[in-house]
C-alpha cells in the first residue's frame, strides 16, 4: 500500500490529473527502491510501470486505498506521485510510504519496516534508504483514520463515497455492470420465424 500527503493548491491538483505521466526520470534513482528497507537488496523491475496514461486514470484506485496491490500498479502509482511534486506548494519534500498492506490491514506498527519511502520535491523525487518512521505514521493516521471510518460499512451508500472522492475523481467511478435476469428467457430473434 502506498500513503502520502502532498500538499498543493486546488488548481496544482487539477493539472496534476490532466498531465501525463513523466517517464522514470523523474525519480533519481528508481534502481535504490528498496535500499534500507525489509526487501533490502532486491532489484526493482520497473519495466512494465505505465499502465495509464494520466494520475486521473488511476487515481481513483489509489484514492480509494487498495490492500492488495501488485508491484506494477504499485511502481505506476509511486511514478504518479513522484510526478506530483511538480504541483506541489513549492519547496515541498513530501514522504511517499510504500509498505505491504496484505500482510498489515492498516499503517505499519511501530517496528514494522516498510518496503519502500519516496521523498516527493518539486523537480525531482527519490527513494531514500532511512526516514523517520514514527513521524510519519503519527501524519498520516488522522487520515487513514477518518477513511476507515468512512468505510466501515461493507456496502457504503453514496453519502460517505462523495465524502471521500474529489469530484473531479467521481464522473471515474465505474458504474456497476447491469446484469441479466435469472428468470427472464431470451426472446428469440425475430428474423427467425
Amino acid at each position: 500500500m502506498l500513503a502520502t500527503r502532498i500538499p498543493m493548491s486546488r488548481d496544482g491538483f487539477d493539472a496534476w490529473l490532466r498531465t501525463p505521466l513523466p517517464d522514470l526520470g523523474i525519480i533519481e534513482n528508481p534502481s535504490a527502491m528498496y535500499t534500507g528497507w525489509a526487501l533490502d537488496g532486491t532489484e526493482p523491475d520497473w519495466e512494465l510501470n505505465a499502465l495509464a496514461d494520466s494520475p486521473q486514470a488511476v487515481a481513483l484506485e489509489v484514492y480509494l486505498y487498495d490492500y492488495h496491490g501488485e508491484a506494477t500498479a504499485t511502481q505506476t502509482a509511486l511514478l504518479m506521485l513522484a510526478g506530483a511534486g511538480r504541483f506541489a506548494h513549492a519547496g515541498t519534500e513530501a514522504p511517499v510510504l510504500y509498505w505491504g498492506g496484505d500482510v498489515c490491514l492498516g499503517l505499519p506498527e511501530h517496528g514494522d519496516e516498510p518496503l519502500a519511502v519516496m521523498l516527493v520535491g518539486n523537480s525531482c523525487a527519490r527513494f531514500v534508504a532511512a526516514h523517520p518512521l514514527d513521524t510519519l505514521i503519527g501524519e498520516l493516521a488522522p487520515v487513514e483514520t477518518d477513511f476507515l471510518a468512512a468505510t466501515a460499512d461493507e456496502t457504503p451508500t453514496e453519502a460517505p463515497l462523495t465524502l471521500l472522492l474529489d469530484p473531479v475523481l467521481r464522473p471515474y467511478h465505474p458504474a456497476p455492470e447491469p446484469t441479466p435476469h435469472p428468470c427472464r428467457p431470451a426472446l428469440p430473434d425475430m428474423e427467425e420465424r
